[in-house]
């Protein structure tokens, strides 16, 4: 391996620091496609269902950016509950803080902490969020023993991640782009959107993690725009990745590549012209038995857990963890 090849995480975190910094405005300008009913909306309530909150409980959303799955979580568990909801972005926090006075959700904190840095008193926290967060992280297997600790005996975990790309429509920009570029693969093992996209992985760290009675699921999310031009537009507003790709080339090779990009999105167009994509995130919900818990259960993927948690799971300290992906939205297995 030469020395342009070897992944250097600090360098990484940099970029991804930087990369949802400039897009924050891009996902202010589409939360009306990302958060509709049969998208945002409906990833977070399975996550939130998965969790079983209740009203009163306090919660940790790990990544929750714009304020998902806070706010539905907020909802939950009333006035006299507690969320915070973590960002590596301050600016994608600040669309969160928008949002939660919109709706006068004033039980939301919001906080810029990178995941891979949180510090919180150990049992602190009734149940952890997250919300296609964990596969960007270069530590999983730290971030979930972290958040193991943040639990209180009896806690849960309800997370999700993306699932393979060909499962992820909304993401045909991206092998688009690459072969545009003439991109190599990334190194496997190296995080990204995808980098968690096999279910076994994410439940294998949570039972690492100590979580039990493991159990993992998808879930339908939809994305719709008026037309595979306005589709092209909302995904280099809000995936920055694919800017950086694009980064530094000519401006008439960006608008080549861009244009195929529209040209791949073509293939969801529907009989209204309107372009439709589903993605499915995988989801786990996991338990940790060694203590009553006044929650019920979580949605996406579930386990039970001893004192940590893993990919897609919920434990009694549950956790629950996802990737999206098909649409069989209560279709639940245990590894």
């Amino acid at each position: 391996m030469t020395t342009s090849d070897a992944f250097d995480p600090v360098e990484f975190k940099r970029n991804i620091r930087t990369e949802w910094r400039s897009a924050a405005a891009g996902w202010r300008k589409w939360l009306d496609v990302v958060e509709a009913e049969e998208g945002g909306q409906r990833h977070s309530a399975k996550l939130v269902e998965l969790a079983e909150l209740l009203p009163g409980a306090s919660v940790l959303d790990v990544g929750g950016g714009y304020g998902e799955p806070s706010l539905t979580a907020a909802r939950a568990v009333g006035p006299h509950g507690r969320v915070v909801c973590t960002d590596i972005s301050p600016e994608m926090l600040a669309v969160g803080r928008e949002r939660a006075a919109e709706v006068g959700l004033g039980s939301v904190e919001f906080a810029a902490i990178d995941a891979e840095e949180m510090e919180f008193v150990d049992q602190s926290f009734d149940v952890v969020l997250s919300r296609a967060t964990l596969m960007f992280l270069s530590d999983v297997s730290g971030t979930l023993n972290r958040i193991h600790a943040f639990l209180k005996p009896g806690g849960r975990l309800a997370a999700s991640v993306w699932g393979p790309q060909p499962a992820v429509q909304f993401s045909a920009a991206f092998p688009t782009v690459v072969e545009e570029l003439a991109l190599p693969a990334p190194p496997r093992g190296r995080p990204g959107a995808f980098a968690l996209g096999d279910p076994d992985t994410l439940a294998a760290l949570v039972v690492q993690a100590g979580f039990q009675d493991v159990r993992t699921g998808t879930v339908s999310v939809i994305f719709e725009t008026d037309s595979p031009e306005e589709y092209t537009e909302f995904i280099r507003d809000v995936a920055p990745q694919l800017t950086t790709l694009l980064g530094g080339r000519p401006a008439e090779e960006q608008e080549r590549v861009w244009g195929k990009v529209t040209d791949a999105y073509r293939s969801f167009v529907r009989a209204d012209g309107r372009v439709r994509t589903r993605t499915r995130p995988y989801g786990s919900r996991a338990s940790n038995r060694s203590g009553s818990s006044p929650l019920e259960q979580p949605v996406l993927h579930h386990s039970r857990c001893k004192s940590q948690l893993g990919h897609a799971s919920a434990t009694r300290h549950s956790t629950a963890t996802g990737t999206l992906g098909r649409d069989d939205l209560d279709a639940f297995r245990t590894p």
